[in-house]
């Protein structure tokens, strides 16, 4: 409650609520959790067997939050807290990849074209979630309270993606034309 010249008026924090599932590093499992920011404060709430349970909650201000792709990662503490909106995605990014590497060595092109395609739709699909769960929003409200904030999209990646690849392209051509000539 703020007092200006004897009126009173609530302040107006941001909140948000960001629905995802967090990965114990120390055991591989995920858990349902919820970052949830209200009051400058942010919390972070995993459902452990027994019921939920708090990770931790302080001021936003000292939070640090970075993203990428459908990922948010909240530094509090010292302690990384890793939160996936879709974590079954990650499960079949690598069960495609994997389906891809052997359409390449059993030359099925047709599968490996699917594989491709499949793979961008599931990069999709984890984008939906993100957004269906709040992640714009979550990271929008931290960077208003106060919080260090980092994002880096799914067009930051495929650049930094494609334009390793033309690096290497470009590289193994120079070798091979260097050992041609030479």
């Amino acid at each position: 409650m703020v007092r200006v010249n004897k009126v009173s008026f609530q302040h107006a924090w941001p909140r948000a609520t960001f629905f995802a599932a967090y990965g114990d590093t120390a055991t591989g499992q995920w858990h349902p959790a919820q970052a949830v920011l209200d009051q400058g404060m942010v919390t972070l709430w995993i459902l452990t067997p027994t019921g939920w349970a708090q990770a931790f909650s302080l001021p936003a201000a000292q939070a640090r939050v970075s993203s990428a792709t459908h990922r948010i990662t909240l530094v509090a503490g010292g302690r990384t807290y890793p939160l996936l909106a879709d974590q079954a995605s990650v499960a079949r990014a690598n069960a495609l990849t994997t389906a891809g590497l052997a359409a390449s060595m059993l030359d099925l092109d047709t599968l490996r074209a699917w594989t491709h395609f499949a793979r961008f739709a599931n990069q999709g699909r984890a984008a939906d979630a993100f957004a269906a769960a709040g992640g714009h929003e979550f990271l929008a409200a931290m960077r208003s309270s106060g919080a260090s904030v980092s994002r880096t999209g799914y067009g930051a990646i495929m650049g930094i993606g494609c334009g390793c690849g033309l690096l290497i392209a470009l590289g193994t051509l120079a070798i091979m034309v260097a050992v041609t000539m030479g």
